[in-house]
């Protein structure tokens, strides 16, 4: 999914105000809007919305652009009509966007009132059974500012994952019923589509990759990691790698999840570390074979652009109030704590294939899982923050200390039903990542 979200930006006013703060606001708050990440893109409209003609006017130019939501920006008080008519001419949801007002007098006028007219807006709008959000404060108010650009990038992962294929690779692992996935109802609420391709697909590819390109990746792989695999190890890495690269990118996947055991295993070809590797490509594979776990990594992604880490929780530490988050060697080494080794090794487990074994770095996460209870979505989340620690088992971990008390953590995660896959981004995005299920309807466990 390539595309962005298209905002279209307006600054709105009565005839009957002056004109001079309409203008300030418009400068200002547009250049704003032009500084958000490059998954938004502003349409600006042409002039201050005013009168009915600059009305007209903005809404043809935000239908040609094909806007997917609007941000309106008070200049000054401004009647329903102009969100009025931009909700049922352009149709797409309208972010009102009240500055505070500037500093009056007893004896001065108001200069704005834009606190009144969006109050007044969002009431016509609610009555007419449009989609707005509300937004008061001033630019410099980072509680405005930050609710503005959550909602942005909320309304483009939600675009994204519309426009995103999701290539199955394989079904689920022998008997882990919890990663079985309803592709019908994963389409009607996250809009992802789903297409499969049989690993002997993968395997034959394997076969074909030239003994040349084989060894020139085998030689990057040991140029670029501590590498002590078992004979012929190295090479199905090599050759999986560039297989899966391939087939993703021939196939139109933007995402993938993979039956990663046991056939794969069976042929020496765990792909741990090769998922890993290619995260930090921008190709991302879930493990497994969970769709669910996967949706999760799909949003975080949209949202920050940074490869995810999908992962078991496996131990607990009540004194630190720590969870341990391991899996056998998946992790992007993007993600590595530069502070202690990272090898590639053989599957910590199995022994069957390549893995890296690490610590991941420290810093801000938010843990997520979409979750298909009782016939409906529902997001697990939560906060944490991952530590300066090295790993204390074979594989790749994270110890993430938490707010809640671990113990509750485990046994309101278990009354819930949440499946045991879990996905990590190094970033604080739970408010956004709420702001999407607020977005497509779905409700939020939040730990």
């Amino acid at each position: 999914m390539k595309e962005q979200l298209h905002v279209g930006f307006v600054t709105t006013y009565s005839g009957r105000w002056p004109r001079e703060l309409p203008e300030k606001r418009r400068e200002e708050y547009g250049i704003w809007l032009l500084q958000q990440p490059s998954q938004i893109k502003a349409v600006r409209a042409g002039q201050i919305v005013c009168s009915r003609e600059t009305l007209e006017e903005t809404a043809r130019e935000f239908q040609a652009a094909r806007v997917d939501v609007i941000v309106m920006v008070y200049g000054a008080f401004t009647g329903d009509d102009v969100a009025a008519y931009l909700a049922e001419t352009v149709r797409v949801p309208i972010i009102l966007w009240a500055p505070y007002e500037v500093p009056f007098e007893k004896n001065t006028r108001l200069y704005a009132n834009a606190l009144c007219a969006m109050t007044m807006n969002a009431a016509a709008l609610h009555r007419l059974g449009a989609v707005c959000h509300t937004v008061y404060g001033s630019l410099e108010d980072e509680r405005a500012a930050d609710k503005v650009k959550r909602l942005l990038l909320a309304y483009y992962a939600v675009k994204a994952m519309r426009h995103t294929n999701l290539g199955l690779l394989g079904y689920r692992p022998t008997a882990f019923y919890n990663c079985a996935f309803d592709e019908g109802l994963i389409r009607r609420t996250f809009g992802v589509k789903i297409e499969e391709t049989d690993l002997k697909v993968i395997f034959d590819r394997m076969e074909e990759i030239s003994q040349e390109a084989c060894q020139k990746e085998m030689d990057r792989a040991e140029e670029t990691f501590d590498v002590e695999l078992p004979e012929g190890h190295l090479e199905n890495h090599a050759r999986l790698y560039l297989a899966l690269k391939e087939v993703m990118g021939q196939q139109g996947y933007d995402f993938g999840v993979i039956k990663c055991w046991p056939e794969m295993g069976n042929l020496h070809t765990t792909p741990c570390a090769v998922l890993g590797r290619l995260a930090d490509e921008g190709v991302h594979i879930g493990c497994e074979g969970d769709v669910d776990a996967e949706l999760a990594q799909i949003a975080q992604n949209y949202l920050t652009g940074l490869p995810t880490f999908i992962t078991d929780m496996i131990n607990i530490d009540e004194d630190e109030n720590v969870m341990t988050f391991w899996h056998c060697g998946n992790g992007a080494p993007s993600l590595a704590n530069p502070k202690y080794q990272l090898w590639m090794r053989n599957h910590p487990l199995a022994g069957q294939g390549s893995a890296f074994w690490g610590a991941l770095k420290p810093g801000a996460v938010t843990i997520a899982r979409f979750c298909n209870l009782n016939g409906a979505y529902k997001l697990f989340l939560m906060k944490g923050e991952a530590l300066d620690q090295d790993r204390y088992t074979r594989g790749i971990m994270a110890n993430v200390k938490v707010k809640r008390p671990v113990r509750q953590v485990i046994e309101e995660i278990i009354q819930e039903g949440i499946p045991h896959h879990y996905s990590l981004v190094w970033a604080d995005v739970a408010e956004e990542m709420k702001t999407v299920c607020e977005l497509l309807g779905i409700p939020v466990i939040e730990l």
